[in-house]
């Protein structure tokens, strides 16, 4: 019988607008993921995606929210992402939900840790629970959308993100997209939060290389950044990490900006899965349950 790992991976996913250009040094804006990102995230947990995203955007198209089963036990695990397109914003979003309930949970563990990782594009290896999701969501659908508006809308960015296991397929996504050329490096725009480690210190190296504008939010003592332990397995993070030790009420947080920085949320010798749900004052995964009604909050 092969060992369990229990790995808190909720998640949540995608990406959002507004965002300044990139460049060598990208800047990190508060106040343009506080607006958008936490109701994205809470979109993918949506019977409705749309009852979420009206919140924020209003000249959009939602393409499609795709659902596949993606363990190779009895089908029970699911993962899914959505499509849309903000015209305000001339920005292509691709948004992944990530774990979905414990089962999901335990099968997450048990392949991120005691499974082979898998090769992938631009350089380096990821864990194979992830590669797998990616693939089956990407052929799902999601190719036929992102090429689709690709094509329809050749002037617009690309914004990829999510919440813990969401974050990790972002990471996947985007260097995916600019390693098969359907997009550059100065035109994509990454944010994740609360992001796991998702592959060894040579995909970190490509992130930082193909995503100049990346960040990944942690807030306080949120776990899951912090599994699997930096090093097991070879695990390693991608930079760059911009931690909020509060509660995420105000725009106070420090930029840490290397891959396993000792002086951001690593400085913590405890964690806690509640900081983990919550991300600037929304519970997102339940928020996002109830079609984004009610308080955030709870």
């Amino acid at each position: 019988m092969r060992r369990m790992l229990p790995i808190f991976l909720l998640c949540g996913v995608l990406a959002v607008n507004g965002a300044p250009s990139n460049s060598a040094k990208a800047t990190f804006s508060d106040a343009f993921v506080r607006k958008y990102f936490p109701t994205i995230f809470a979109s993918t947990e949506a019977p409705n995606a749309a009852n979420c995203l009206n919140k924020v955007f209003t000249n959009y198209e939602l393409k499609q929210h795709i659902h596949v089963k993606c363990d190779e036990t009895d089908g029970l695990d699911t993962c899914s992402g959505i499509t849309f397109v903000s015209h305000d914003d001339k920005a292509i979003v691709m948004a992944f939900r990530g774990t979905y309930g414990k089962l999901q949970l335990l099968v997450e563990s048990e392949e991120i840790m005691y499974r082979n990782k898998t090769a992938w594009y631009g350089g380096g290896n990821v864990a194979y629970y992830f590669a797998h999701a990616f693939n089956l969501i990407w052929n799902a659908g999601m190719k036929a959308d992102v090429n689709e508006l690709i094509h329809k809308y050749p002037g617009y960015e690309i914004w990829v993100g999510g919440h813990s296991l969401g974050g990790s397929l972002a990471a996947l996504a985007s260097n995916f997209l600019i390693s098969n050329g359907l997009t550059t490096s100065s035109n994509l725009k990454m944010i994740t939060f609360g992001e796991p480690r998702t592959g060894d210190k040579t995909f970190a190296d490509t992130v930082d290389s193909l995503v100049p504008y990346s960040f990944r939010v942690i807030h306080k003592k949120d776990i899951v950044p912090h599994i699997p332990l930096n090093g097991m397995e070879g695990f390693h993070h991608h930079k760059a990490e911009i931690w909020y030790d509060n509660d995420m009420s105000t725009a106070t947080y420090k930029e840490c900006d290397s891959q396993e920085s000792p002086f951001c949320s690593d400085s913590h010798l405890d964690y806690m899965i509640a900081d983990h749900h919550h991300y600037y004052g929304m519970y997102m995964s339940y928020y996002g349950r109830r079609n984004c009604t009610g308080d955030p909050a709870n």
